[in-house]
């Protein structure tokens, strides 16, 4: 098991691409599916969307990434609807970057995912976009990663 410090909360909406993210990082095969609950590995946590979704589950977001020494809040460049409270971010105390994804997909829109991440007040220079298909970005948010814990992949 890794030290809690090393290790990566991904946060988000339904959707979003939390899973395929971290499929990308840590170089698995990209299969889909809905996360029904709380996922550990060795460098991440990966959580429900649910967790942003639904403000009865906002403080298990909270709980569940306590066990993180960074929280990286997704956004879809495809999703028209935010559903993460202004400020969110503020309820941390470790730090939080911001990663906008499906930057390849035809209806993309990198304005409105940095204005959602940035209301939920991640700030703009510690927004990453990336597609998780292409790999564009990847490189670059390991990168970046790697300035916050100690992530091998």
């Amino acid at each position: 098991m890794a030290n809690n410090k090393n290790r990566i909360a991904l946060i988000g909406r339904i959707g979003s691409g939390k899973t395929t993210l971290f499929l990308r990082l840590t170089n698995e095969f990209i299969t889909y599916g809905k996360t029904q609950q709380v996922s550990y590995s060795d460098h991440f946590i990966d959580t429900p969307g649910e967790f942003v979704e639904l403000p009865c589950f906002r403080p298990q977001a909270i709980n569940v990434t306590c066990d993180a020494g960074l929280i990286i809040l997704i956004n879809s460049s495809t999703d028209h609807q935010n559903s993460v409270p202004p400020n969110f971010v503020c309820t941390y105390n470790i730090p939080v970057i911001g990663v906008i994804t499906k930057i390849d997909h035809k209806h993309c829109n990198l304005k409105r995912s940095l204005r959602y991440l940035t209301y939920a007040g991640v700030h703009p220079d510690k927004i990453h976009p990336v597609s998780a298909l292409t790999g564009e970005g990847v490189s670059e948010l390991k990168t970046v990663i790697q300035a916050y814990v100690a992530f091998d992949h």
